[in-house]
């Protein structure tokens, strides 16, 4: 019997509420590490289950139950939205204002070079792996695996001590360049399919996607104004509340509606609602409930979207040929985002004692990946270069969030970036 969606969501929320139980007693490790974690462990017992008893009824229960969560859909048209708002709302302004320049860069022309570098990585691997692929699915690999997540570096950011400015530069670039990725990541996915694709057409893509970030900055700017100005004439923590919970929503589905970018947009969105000029027009008692609620939701989501990462991995099957592949991934997207890091990071001026190898190797080891990649991984078409994609992409994401996230904290303290916790 396949479970409906409510008995689906039940079944996720009570795994997920257990798990956080059990960590909170006795590991205490990270959220997004742990849930991973748990979700991994779940997906090992079935494979082992399926390997010994082939025809186990729990098996068999377990794949519909994976097939019928619809991962990328999931996440790119529902909880993308209120988890960017929120991490948006949270972001100083005043530190990433002085680090503007370096998010702004990072997040466009780092974001492109990072693409272009682990595209041809990726693409000179699976030839020598024996899964060669066409350059242009390759650079699909690399525009969903470039953006550092928004999801993953906020929730590393929050549970550090690092500097504010390099804690601001970090949530901002993941914040503004996964709106640029999600936008270039399907303009690239229509080249890749279309292969007689000419010049023309190929900028007019580009065209598109650009005209569509810009014009969700812009929507997200309006509806982020209207908003603080709604809230400025009501004096009820309650329906101030809730009008940034339908700010988020309104700006998400617009932007789908109108092909721009919804993540441009709630961030863009999420700014002005989390800035000191709007907080100003709120009443006392909504400036003490109206981050914790947007805490808990986001930490909620969270902990779901780990959970079903960890799931997701029943759905990669595969050969041990593509072992090769998830070995060489994290190698390779590494390189290219130390890379494009080093090239914006070597134009930017130091405090004295600094010393720019430390900034562009904590910045470069902060790039953490997380669930949006494997989202638009999942989405993709049944083309043989999907599979692939799909092993490196999953071996990239659980390199960042169990290795790379684990240690930026402890990188960032050895090389002065960051303050021990009971200074901080």
């Amino acid at each position: 019997m396949t479970p409906s969606a409510f008995e689906l969501a039940a079944i996720v929320l009570g795994v997920c509420a257990l798990a956080l139980w059990i960590n909170a007693v006795s590991f205490k490790l990270p959220l997004a590490a742990w849930l991973l974690i748990t979700g991994l462990a779940v997906s090992a017992a079935m494979a082992a289950t399926r390997w010994i008893f082939p025809d186990a009824p729990v098996v068999a229960a377990y794949a519909r139950l994976v097939s019928q969560v619809d991962y990328p859909r999931l996440v790119l048209n529902f909880m993308l939205a209120y988890m960017l708002f929120a991490g948006a709302m949270n972001v100083d302004l005043g530190a990433l204002a002085r680090r503007a320049w370096a998010v702004g860069v990072l997040a466009s022309l780092g974001t492109v070079v990072t693409a272009a570098i682990a595209g041809a990585g990726f693409w000179t691997v699976c030839k020598f792996a024996g899964f060669p692929i066409p350059l242009s699915w390759a650079l699909v690999f690399g525009v969903l695996i470039s953006p550092t997540d928004p999801i993953a570096v906020i929730a590393m950011t929050r549970r550090s001590t690092l500097q504010p400015e390099l804690q601001a530069q970090l949530e901002g670039e993941a914040l503004f360049n996964d709106g640029v990725a999600v936008v270039a990541f399907k303009a690239v996915t229509a080249f890749a399919i279309g292969s007689g694709l000419d010049h023309g057409v190929s900028l007019a893509l580009a065209e598109q996607a650009a005209l569509a970030a810009v014009g969700g900055a812009g929507l997200g700017l309006v509806c982020g104004f209207a908003a603080v100005l709604l809230i400025r004439v009501v004096d009820d923590w309650i329906s101030e509340t809730l009008i940034t919970v339908a700010t988020a929503t309104a700006v998400y589905a617009l932007a789908l509606h109108f092909d721009l970018s919804g993540p441009v947009g709630v961030v863009v969105s999420g700014l002005v609602v989390g800035s000191q000029w709007a907080e100003r027009r709120m009443s006392k008692v909504t400036l003490r409930h109206i981050h914790p609620f947007w805490r808990v939701l986001d930490e909620g989501m969270n902990a779901v979207l780990f959970f079903l990462l960890g799931v997701e991995v029943w759905a990669l099957g595969g050969t041990w040929s593509l072992v090769w592949l998830a070995v060489c991934g994290p190698v390779v997207v590494l390189l290219a985002r130390w890379v494009a890091v080093s090239i914006p990071l070597s134009l930017l001026p130091l405090a004295k004692g600094e010393r720019r190898v430390n900034l562009i190797n904590v910045v470069t080891w902060a790039g953490v990946r997380g669930g949006l990649p494997v989202a638009m991984a999942l989405a993709l078409p049944d083309v043989p270069a999907r599979q692939p994609i799909l092993a490196a992409t999953f071996a990239v994401v659980l390199f960042s969030i169990l290795l790379q996230s684990m240690t930026t904290e402890r990188l960032a303290l050895r090389t002065g970036y960051g303050h021990p916790a009971a200074q901080a």
